[in-house]
């Protein structure tokens, strides 16, 4: 048989196989979960400027309209699973702006592309594919996803620590100048916002400034906000407002001290951090020390060698 005709076959069997993937698994109408506020400007702003992002949306979406019909069962539960991502991407400041189907739907994303990825490596070295180590890699990939949302929520975290003095000295001259905590809040969330819509700090005091509008009290919208963002520094300032409130003490004066106090733990975590980076260098330079040593010994030992033949 020809060999042409058998490939330009075997490309019309691919392609009806692809075809028939599609029409078997894609629906004719994709539900999608609904999203709003400043998560909804992100997503924007990242079709906009990140082509990969728009790229991969669609499919994203595809998995998460499956993902959403996951029921839960005894060994998995997905009702569970949901909530834990919605609490960690709230943390990391709404990661790719994914809901957490949709976040399931980018594991599952990018485990796919890894095991196409190998398959067309395995077969471009060896000439077959190498279908279980492509499984295998495609399973790992899918809890990269995982590891950035971790990386993304501790990033967020030492943003909103460095962040929070200057924030709060803002609101302190905005006290200062008369304003009460309500205003002042809002003049400092209405100007972070236009300099920097993505400052984290910013984004947090919006949502406390949001609840308070719609009648949360102070003191319950503060508390969320701890427990939101998890931070030592804000539950320390959040514990002196509250005691400010019951014991009517001037609401600046307190949080001027705290600014300072904040100020204070920063430098002495940064000075220790700076005492132990010379201990924790000390380990892998022993390494680099012994492989030095190992090359020069093993140099001369090599030109003994030839020197007594």
């Amino acid at each position: 048989m020809d060999p042409n005709l058998i490939l330009i076959l075997a490309m019309l069997l691919i392609a009806l196989s692809f075809a028939l993937f599609v029409w078997g698994f894609v629906p004719e109408k994709i539900e999608e979960d609904e999203i709003f506020g400043y998560r909804l400007t992100k997503r924007q702003r990242l079709i906009e400027e990140n082509a990969i992002y728009a790229m991969t949306l669609f499919p994203v979406k595809l998995f998460a309209h499956y993902m959403r019909i996951i029921p839960d069962t005894p060994f998995f539960k997905m009702s569970k699973i949901r909530s834990n991502l919605r609490e960690k991407l709230m943390r990391s400041g709404f990661l790719g702006a994914y809901t957490p189907n949709e976040f399931l739907g980018m594991c599952c994303v990018v485990g796919l592309a890894t095991m196409v990825f190998f398959l067309l490596f395995t077969l471009t070295v060896s000439g077959m594919s190498n279908i279980g180590i492509s499984i295998l890699a495609g399973l790992v990939a899918t809890g990269l996803p995982f590891i950035s949302l971790n990386g993304a929520i501790t990033q967020r975290l030492i943003e909103i620590d460095r962040r929070l003095p200057y924030t709060i000295d803002l609101l302190v001259l905005s006290m200062r100048a008369g304003l009460d905590f309500m205003s002042s809040l809002d003049r400092v969330v209405e100007r972070g916002q236009q300099q920097n819509p993505d400052d984290p700090i910013i984004q947090e005091l919006g949502v406390v400034l949001q609840e308070m509008r719609v009648g949360t009290a102070r003191t319950d919208a503060l508390l969320n906000l701890c427990e939101r963002v998890k931070s030592d520094y804000l539950d320390t300032m959040v514990g002196s407002i509250i005691q400010s409130e019951r014991r009517g003490t001037p609401l600046a004066q307190v949080l001027e001290i705290q600014v300072d106090t904040i100020r204070n733990k920063r430098t002495q975590k940064i000075e220790k951090a700076a005492s132990q980076a010379a201990v924790k260098i000390l380990f892998p330079l022993m390494f680099i020390f012994a492989s030095v040593v190992c090359v020069i010994v093993g140099a001369m030992v090599l030109r003994m060698m030839s020197g007594g033949m």
